[in-house]
C-alpha cells in the first residue's frame, strides 16, 4: 500500500507529494475536481475555489482539508470534520501522468 509522507509543493489543482517509498509524484486532481463540481452539494466541489484547495494538509498517510464535510454524530449533532482522499486512488492519479 503506497501512502503520502509529506506535501512539497501546492499549486491550484495539483498537489507535489513525497511518497512512503520515498519517490516524489504530483498529483493532478484537475479532472477529478471537475467532475466533483458537476454536483455543488458534492463535499469535492469546494476545492475548485483555488485559495481553498491550496489549504491541503498532509496526516502523514493522505492529503485533506480542514472542516471540509459536515459529520453527523450518534446523538444527531453535526460537526465540520476533515475531507480527504483515499491515497490508492491518488495513487492512481500520479502514477498514470
Amino acid at each position: 500500500m503506497k501512502w503520502i509522507e509529506k506535501i512539497l509543493q501546492i499549486d491550484p489543482y495539483t498537489v507535489t507529494c513525497l511518497w512512503n517509498d520515498k519517490k516524489v509524484r504530483v498529483i493532478d486532481l484537475s479532472e477529478f475536481l471537475l467532475e466533483k463540481a458537476k454536483n455543488p452539494k458534492n463535499s469535492y466541489a469546494q476545492l475548485t475555489d483555488k485559495k481553498r484547495f491550496l489549504q491541503a494538509k498532509c496526516d502523514g498517510t493522505t492529503i485533506y482539508w480542514e472542516k471540509g464535510v459536515i459529520m453527523k454524530e450518534t446523538d444527531g449533532t453535526e460537526n465540520l470534520g476533515p475531507l480527504d482522499i483515499d491515497p490508492d486512488f491518488l495513487f492512481e492519479l500520479c502514477a498514470s501522468s
